[in-house]
């Protein structure tokens, strides 16, 4: 049990400081071959990850909102945002910069 609470530790550790990663700003050029690939490698699979764990969510929570009638902010929120996030942009670009 230690070693797994360990493990979370660590692991949610390094990932909650994702954000660094992309400090260095580039917007006066094209991006780097780094970026291209990190983004292709890495940053878009992940991506692709979420939406389908966002789909699932989605699929769950209908039975609450469609009595509620927030079926289409559910869907913007579980769909549409991060696939927008994530796809909408151009191949190597920040994630901040949309």
């Amino acid at each position: 049990m230690r070693r797994i609470t360990t493990f979370l530790i660590v692991f949610f550790t390094v990932f909650s400081s994702g954000g660094l990663v992309f400090a260095n700003d580039n917007s006066f050029g094209k991006p780097s071959v780094g970026d291209v690939l990190g983004d292709v490698l890495c940053i878009r699979p992940l991506g692709a990850v979420e939406l389908a764990f966002n789909s699932v969510f989605f699929v769950v929570s209908l039975p609450v909102t469609i009595p509620l009638k927030k079926t289409k902010e559910a869907e913007a929120f579980f769909i549409k945002d991060p696939y927008n996030f994530y796809f909408n942009r151009g191949l190597g670009e920040p994630i901040g910069k949309m």
